[in-house]
C-alpha cells in the first residue's frame, strides 16, 4: 500500500525548500513562510519514519533482511547524491579557468577537495565537518542514512512491539533532547547535530504511523476529512511563518507528524488535488529536486558574478532581513525577480525530471540488481558450507 497524497507532500515539500534557498531581491523572499521553508526538511524527516516503518516493519526479522534494507536505502540515496558532487566538482573545475569574476578560488573553502571524502562516505552531517560543504542540502541525506542504520539495528534488537514503541519514543525524545539542548539555533542545526535533529523527526514519523495503524478503519467521512486538512493546511502555513528560526521550531516534527496523520486517511478535497498527475510527478521528482536545486543556485550565482564583472555594474545586494544580512541576486525589480524566480523554479523541476529518469532509477537498478545477484551467489546452507 503507497500513500499517493503524502507523496503529493513530499513534492510541495521539496519545491519550497528550493524557493527558500534561492536569494533573490524578490517579494516572496521576504515572506515569512518562505523564510521559514527550511523546516520542511523536518517534514521529510516525519514522513520518512511514517513510511519506512510501513514499508519494513515485518521485513527485518533477521540480519540479512536489515543488510538488505540498508543497501536499498544506499541505493535510493547515494547515486544521485554523487552525480550531483560530480556536477559541483565540474563546476568548481570550470571556475578555476575563469578568472577572479567567478568568486572565490576554486576548490577552497566549503569546496576543498578534502570535504569530498565525508560527502561521498554521507558523515558529512555527523560533526566531522566545521562549515557547510559542496551540495549543502545533503546534509540531511548523510543524517538520514545513519538514522537507517539506527532504525535497522533498533527492529534486530526488539522483537515485542511495546519495547519497540517505547524505543521509537525514546529515542525522538533523545533526538529532540539533544537538539534542544545543545543547538544554539533551536532546530535550524545541520553538520553538528543534524543526526539528532532526523532521529527527532524520523521516529515521531514512526509513532504516527503506529497511531495511524490503533485508529484502524476507523476513516474520517469526506466533510470531517475537509475540515481537518484545512485545518492541517493552515496549521502548516501559520506555524512555519511565525516559527523562523525561534524556539517554537523546535515543534515542527510534532505538528508535522499531525500533518502526516490526518492526510494520510486522504479523506478530503486537498487529497484529492495531491493526488492528480502533476502532484504525482512533483513527488516522484522530489528527491531530485532536493537534491539539484543547490546546484541549479551555483550556476545562476556563478553566472551573474561574470556577467557583474561584464556589465561593470552591481548585479547584487546587501539586505537586513529578520536580523541578519542576505546577499541577494538582484539584476532588476522585484517583480522581474519574482519572474526569475518562477523561471529557476522550472528550471529546477525541468533538470530533476532529467536526473530522476537518467540517474535515480538507473541507479537504484543497479544496486538492487548487486544485491540480487549476491543472495544468488550465496551458498544456500552458510553453515554446511563453512564447515
Amino acid at each position: 500500500m503507497r500513500f499517493p497524497v503524502l507523496d503529493g507532500w513530499r513534492g510541495l515539500c521539496a519545491l519550497c525548500v528550493a524557493l527558500y534557498h534561492l536569494h533573490t531581491l524578490n517579494h516572496l523572499h521576504l515572506f515569512g513562510f518562505v523564510r521559514g521553508s527550511y523546516l520542511f526538511v523536518d517534514f521529510f524527516f516525519v514522513l520518512s519514519g511514517f513510511v519506512i516503518i510501513h514499508a519494513y516493519s515485518g521485513r527485518l526479522g533477521g540480519s540479512a533482511e536489515a543488510r538488505a534494507f540498508l543497501v536499498r536505502r544506499f541505493g535510493r540515496v547515494w547515486p544521485l547524491h554523487a552525480a550531483v558532487l560530480l556536477a559541483f566538482v565540474a563546476l568548481e573545475s570550470m571556475k578555476a579557468f575563469s578568472g577572479p569574476a567567478a568568486g572565490n578560488a576554486a576548490f577552497t573553502g566549503a569546496f576543498a577537495p578534502s570535504a569530498l571524502v565525508s560527502n561521498l562516505a554521507l558523515v558529512h552531517a555527523l560533526g566531522v565537518e566545521d562549515q557547510w560543504t559542496w551540495n549543502i542540502p545533503s546534509w540531511s541525506i548523510s543524517a538520514e542514512f545513519f538514522v537507517y542504520i539506527t532504525f535497522a539495528i533498533l527492529f534486530l534488537a526488539l522483537r515485542r512491539t511495546r519495547m519497540l514503541i517505547a524505543a521509537m519514543v525514546a529515542l525522538a525524545a533523545l533526538g529532540a533532547g539533544v537538539v534542544m539542548g545543545l543547538s544554539a539555533n533551536h532546530i535550524d542545526t545541520s553538520i553538528d547535530y543534524g543526526y539528532f535533529r532526523c532521529l527527532y523527526g524520523f521516529f515521531t514519523g514512526c509513532i504516527v504511523y503506529r497511531l495511524y495503524q490503533a485508529v484502524g478503519d476507523r476513516r474520517l467521512s469526506r466533510h470531517a476529512g475537509g475540515l481537518a486538512e484545512a485545518a492541517a493546511l493552515l496549521a502548516v502555513i501559520v506555524f512555519v511563518s511565525a516559527a523562523g528560526s525561534n524556539a517554537l521550531s523546535l515543534a515542527a516534527p510534532l505538528l508535522f507528524g499531525l500533518v502526516v496523520l490526518v492526510f494520510a486517511f486522504e479523506a478530503g478535497p486537498v487529497s484529492r488535488l495531491l493526488a492528480t498527475s502533476p502532484f504525482q510527478r512533483l513527488g516522484a521528482w522530489s528527491y531530485s529536486i532536493y537534491m539539484v536545486h543547490a546546484l541549479v543556485i551555483a550556476v545562476l550565482q556563478k553566472g551573474t558574478m561574470v556577467a557583474q564583472g561584464i556589465v561593470g555594474r552591481p548585479l547584487f545586494v546587501e539586505r537586513q532581513i529578520g536580523g541578519e544580512t542576505d546577499r541577494l541576486i538582484a539584476f532588476g525589480n522585484a517583480w522581474v525577480m519574482d519572474l526569475f524566480g518562477v523561471g529557476y523554479l522550472l528550471a529546477v523541476i525541468g533538470l530533476s525530471a532529467l536526473t530522476y529518469r537518467f540517474v535515480e532509477l538507473p541507479g537504484q537498478a543497479m544496486v538492487n540488481g548487486l544485491l540480487v545477484r549476491s543472495r544468488k551467489a550465496a551458498p544456500a546452507n552458510p553453515v554446511a558450507e563453512a564447515a
